[in-house]
């Protein structure tokens, strides 16, 4: 019975402290000053002037899957 208890125990300051503890918002990103804004654009215009068979080998987020899956 004590173990139960003592288990009981530890399972409930372990949820207090995953769920009681304060949480800190993460502060907003900002863009950088450092961003060549200019070679973005060409190269977003490369992307969607490419010819099919040369856009299958741009892929990243939103393109969906990688080539040859």
């Amino acid at each position: 019975m004590l173990s139960i208890l003592v288990a009981l125990g530890v399972l409930v300051i372990a949820l207090l402290w995953l769920f009681g503890g304060e949480s800190r918002p993460t502060p907003p990103r900002r863009a950088s000053d450092d961003v060549d804004h200019d070679e973005l654009e060409r190269a977003e215009r490369d992307v969607q002037e490419a010819t099919d068979e040369d856009s299958v080998r741009d892929w990243g987020p939103g393109t969906g899957q990688p080539p040859g899956v």
